[in-house]
């Protein structure tokens, strides 16, 4: 038998299987980048369009998460829908990743703008685990930052959207500050005395920003972080769930809902919520398979870890323009996790 031949055979067949799945990924790419340009002129002609207020906050490490997920946002939008998208960026945030969140309004400009707003060393060294960057307490000073917009929606950069935003923006809060998904870990914030049923999990987020400017949260906000920096197991999670107790509750689970790898988990989660505010079964299982906003909390496709709307999550990457840029240079878990 000759080896020689059978190695170089062998080589052969990978290179060119290689090149076949080069050349049809890119084939995908500008045939989804064309949609996305087609959908752009659609909303050209409507001048008179719902505007809705968005923000994430990022550093220089989860620019590439955040492209996709707003480009989701965008593709996704109603033509009556318009997006300002505000950046709430760490201060060594650079051109570059300016530059990659700003093509965004370069490609899209009939859907949204984009504005970045340098949070300069506000709440610098107050995190302490290395999963919670000091930007993901950014979202906890919406109010002060914008104080022209009375409502908006937070979203984490590890989600995914699937529909218009109009729903959600217009949920009836009921006189509460902030609207979320029920997170199923209460035990960290039990020791603060925590009453509530609802523990929110602050990926994503309806905020009603002038209530919260109302009933003077960034005080009372401020506050509890002096008196209990040593003590934020769930970083700015605990801090939002604590100040805001008497003010907080849970939106239709398709609004943010986790990306669940399996059953099992979606019946985990479930039944821990069961025990303390109840979730529509039914509501809840249609939310897993049709969500109009998808969180992925953990794995997350970016890892190149499978996971519920791993392809899509890709395909929202080819059509940013900048797929090769976001699989290699993406964070991986070595990157948050020690």
């Amino acid at each position: 038998m000759d080896y020689k031949k059978i190695f170089k055979f062998t080589i052969f067949i990978y290179c060119f299987w290689l090149f076949l799945q080069l050349e049809l990924n890119n084939i995908k790419i500008k045939k989804l980048i064309k949609e996305a340009k087609k959908i752009n002129e659609n909303h050209k002609s409507n001048k008179n369009k719902t505007k809705i207020s968005i923000s994430y906050s990022t550093d220089n490490n989860y620019i590439y998460p955040a492209l996709v997920s707003m480009t989701s946002l965008v593709l996704n939008s109603d033509n009556n829908t318009f997006y300002n998208i505000y950046i709430l960026h760490s201060p060594d945030f650079t051109a570059e990743s300016k530059k990659f969140l700003k093509s965004i309004e370069d490609k899209y400009p009939y859907i949204c703008q984009i504005e970045f707003i340098n949070m300069m060393n506000l709440y610098k060294g107050l995190s302490s685990n290395i999963r919670t960057p000091t930007s993901a307490y950014y979202r906890l000073s919406l109010q002060d930052v914008l104080p022209e917009v009375d409502k908006i929606i937070y979203l984490d950069g590890d989600t995914l959207v699937f529909q218009d935003l109009k729903d959600l923006i217009e949920l009836d809060m009921k006189g509460n500050v902030v609207l979320g998904f029920l997170d199923s870990i209460p035990d960290a914030i039990e020791s603060f005395g925590f009453k509530n049923a609802t523990v929110l999990n602050t990926g994503v987020l309806l905020m009603d920003l002038e209530g919260l400017r109302k009933y003077g949260y960034s005080k009372k906000i401020e506050d509890f972080i002096i008196n209990n920096k040593h003590r934020l197991i769930q970083q700015d999670q605990t801090i939002l769930n604590v100040v805001m107790q008497d003010r907080i509750a849970p939106f239709p689970p398709k609004f943010g809902i986790w990306a669940f790898s399996c059953k099992e988990e979606k019946e985990e989660h479930l039944n821990k919520q069961w025990s303390r505010l109840k979730y529509n079964e039914t509501e809840f299982f249609y939310a897993c398979n049709h969500p109009v906003i998808a969180h992925f909390i953990w794995p997350k496709p970016f890892w190149r870890i499978y996971t519920k709307f791993y392809e899509k999550w890709w395909d929202y990457a080819r059509a940013t323009g900048y797929y090769y840029y976001i699989f290699f240079k993406s964070p991986l878990p070595k990157n948050l996790i020690k």
